[in-house]
């Protein structure tokens, strides 16, 4: 059931399917699941390094929301929140082994194989947006269908990709993942993310700087080749796009300004951080636009009703200086673990297998999670409790191996 409910999360069909919208489908497959889990003792809480973290966050959001912009969009963001929080709770609770983890992470890349497909269908039917001068593609629902967004949901993707890679004997199997990997490659391009395509390339140099000996130079000669060969085959105008890095006078001068918007920003956080450090403006996109707004957060003649479209930001305005500590400890939670379990299993002489390289897969994924926050609000992604309760669950792992490993939290 929790890869199924895992399954809805990712391609949300009662958006995507026109038949299911407006039926509650998520809501009435969520109240079967947590009440089979309680009725066999699995919606518990297991320890984890990572616990304190992720219901402190929790807890937040319901303890600072009466000092909100809205109360009620703060408190209607922790249900939000919370319902993440049970998944992570499931999650970490049913995980006894590594074919357990491996379960959870195949559905979630299968999930995403699907989710890619469908958006590649749609794609070809029509359905894209027109912004920054070009046509872009879009993500087959409607939560995370943005092109910056379903771009990052596709990078984000290939670290567990190439994990499964590493373990994988089928043949067929690795034929597939090789496959999803093109078309993750070829969907970014059409999406013209410029921060998608940043994480791309920042995911190609870190597979390449990973590897030991001659392979290192083998892998990062390939990556080096293949970004070539995918800008040279790249539409010009996508091409055109991802040049707005570095050249101003490439692409239309909104594209310029977009860049630049995140600085913005990031200065309205800023601000907004230092009128409620302690309590920040409320948790959720709508609080920190209506505070923007109703207090006149930006220069006269410059108001933007807009989120921060920065990580760091958008914490810091909205969840104040708790929030900020909190995500930074979550943040060192899921490294630490996942950098326990992948020295521990080096020691043990078992590097070869799945759980050392889901411990990598953990880590750059958190990596590009950090990156893309530059250009995103994506506290809210689903992922940064699905990598805390995957990180706690390789500690657990880890430490049933040999008790001699075991450790305090």
């Amino acid at each position: 059931m929790v890869c199924a409910y895992l399954f809805m999360v990712i391609e949300r069909p009662w958006e995507s399917i026109k038949y299911l919208d407006g039926i509650p489908v998520e809501r009435v497959f969520a109240i079967a699941m947590i009440v089979v889990a309680i009725m066999h003792n699995k919606l518990k809480l297991v320890s984890s390094p990572t616990n304190k973290w992720v219901l402190g966050l929790l807890l937040i959001h319901f303890a600072l929301a009466p000092f909100a912009y809205s109360t009620e969009y703060a408190f209607s963001q922790g249900i939000e929140y919370l319902k993440m929080v049970v998944l992570y709770l499931l999650m970490l609770s049913l995980v006894d082994d590594e074919s357990g983890l491996k379960l959870f992470i195949k559905t979630y890349i299968f999930t995403m194989m699907f989710y890619v497909l469908h958006s590649l269908r749609e794609y070809h039917n029509g359905r894209h947006v027109w912004r920054m001068g070009i046509s872009r593609m879009v993500g087959a629902d409607s939560t995370l269908n943005d092109p910056n967004a379903f771009g990052a949901s596709v990078v984000l993707s290939l670290p567990f990709v190439y994990a499964l890679l590493r373990s994988e004997t089928s043949s067929r199997l690795r034929k597939l993942y090789y496959c999803y990997i093109s078309l993750a490659v070829i969907c970014v391009v059409l999406t013209g993310s410029r921060s998608s395509f940043v994480g791309l390339l920042f995911l190609f140099l870190l597979w390449g700087m990973v590897q030991h000996g001659k392979r290192k130079l083998v892998i990062l000669t390939v990556a080096i080749s293949a970004v070539i060969a995918i800008w040279s085959v790249m539409p010009d105008e996508k091409q055109e796009r991802i040049r707005t890095l570095w050249d101003e006078e490439a692409g239309p001068a909104n594209a310029h300004s977009s860049a630049q918007g995140r600085l913005v920003g990031l200065k309205v956080s800023w601000e907004m951080f230092k009128r409620a450090p302690i309590t920040g403006v409320g948790a959720g996109g709508k609080n920190y636009i209506g505070y923007r707004m109703a207090n006149k957060i930006d220069e006269e003649g410059h108001e933007s009703p807009t989120q921060a479209h920065i990580l760091y930001g958008e914490v810091l305005a909205e969840l104040g200086a708790f929030g900020a500590f909190l995500l930074a400890g979550l943040v060192w939670a899921i490294w630490s673990c996942s950098r326990y379990a992948r020295s521990r299993l080096l020691q043990a002489g078992l590097s070869a297998g799945f759980s050392y390289a889901a411990g990598g897969a953990i880590i750059a994924s958190l990596l590009l999670l950090l990156l893309l926050g530059v250009g995103g609000h994506n506290f809210y992604r689903p992922l940064w409790l699905w990598l805390a309760a995957w990180s706690g669950s390789l500690f657990r792992i880890t430490n049933q191996l040999n008790p001699r490993w075991r450790s305090s939290e």
